[in-house]
């Protein structure tokens, strides 16, 4: 089975079963700036990690230090309107961990129809230039539309050992 097939198994077991351990955590929701979908934000807690709130100065917004000892496993759904555009937008850095983000749309509870990797290729397996070393913030940004038979819209972030930060993770409707 391709490393593609087998995250996207893992992901919709993990919907269907592993809801349970997934909690919310205000740290994850306070590096949203915009979020016109709604999406609420979850993260595996049964993994080894550790979130660190960092400001670089006491008037500034402050940025997640995110260690990773294990694996660390964000989601989020929300539904969606056919034929809204929409842009993905996230700002971080990475020491030396292998953070990826990916977004996909699904009908119904078990049925994705279309599978993303952010800035990156959807291959066996799935890089991002979200996995490359970047000492200072980038951001990456990736427009979407909405397409007929899509229900909702999920937005992943995975990543096996190392440390990372996040910053800033956007979703806005793009109004024409």
């Amino acid at each position: 089975m391709k490393r593609v097939e087998i995250l996207s198994l893992f992901f919709t077991i993990t919907i269907i079963f592993g809801c349970e351990k997934m909690v919310k955590i205000d740290e994850i929701d306070d590096v949203i700036s915009e979020n016109d979908l709604g999406i609420e934000l979850k993260i595996d807690t049964n993994k080894d990690f550790e979130i660190q709130r960092i400001a670089e100065n006491e008037t500034s917004d402050y940025y997640l230090k995110i260690i990773v000892a294990d694996e660390f496993y964000l989601r989020g759904k929300t539904e969606i309107e056919n034929n809204k555009k929409y842009k993905l937008s996230v700002t971080m850095k990475n020491d030396n961990a292998n953070p990826i983000i990916s977004y996909s749309f699904w009908k119904g509870l078990k049925t994705s129809l279309r599978n993303y990797t952010l800035d990156g290729e959807n291959g066996n397996p799935p890089t991002s230039k979200t996995q490359e070393i970047h000492s200072d913030w980038v951001t990456f940004d990736e427009y979407f539309e909405a397409q007929e038979g899509e229900e909702s819209f999920m937005i992943t972030l995975f990543s096996e050992n190392g440390t990372f930060y996040l910053k800033d993770l956007n979703i806005q409707e793009i109004l024409e």
